[in-house]
């Protein structure tokens, strides 16, 4: 008897994939994806504590679970503006966000 594993929704949850998937993208939404999970990263690090001090929440796999949900929606779409922020950061100087994207994208297919 052979049991497959169940598909996750959350790319993040299996890091191969989402190495693969990123790797597919042009860079200015390689910066975009790469910042996005780091502000999840640092919105699951400020939301552990404060969830564990909840009632009934746990202190196990459960409450890791929780946390990283709400990190992963917190953080998708705008978030906290901490990944706009961190892709201005990432984004080569002298070139606006869209400048990038197109130029690269460019550069890329020759």
């Amino acid at each position: 008897m052979q049991i497959t594993p169940i598909a996750s929704t959350s790319s993040a949850s299996d890091p191969a994939r989402l190495a693969d998937r990123v790797s597919q993208l042009s860079p200015a939404e390689q910066r975009h994806v790469v910042a996005q999970q780091f502000e999840a990263i640092l919105l699951r690090q400020l939301l552990a504590p404060a969830l564990q001090t909840m009632p009934g929440a746990g202190n196990g796999m459960y409450s890791y679970m929780l946390t990283d949900a709400f990190a992963q929606k917190l953080s998708a779409g705008k978030g906290l503006g901490l990944a706009s922020i961190l892709e201005r950061q990432f984004t080569p100087r002298g070139k606006s966000l869209g400048a990038a994207s197109s130029s690269e994208s460019t550069s890329a297919a020759q």
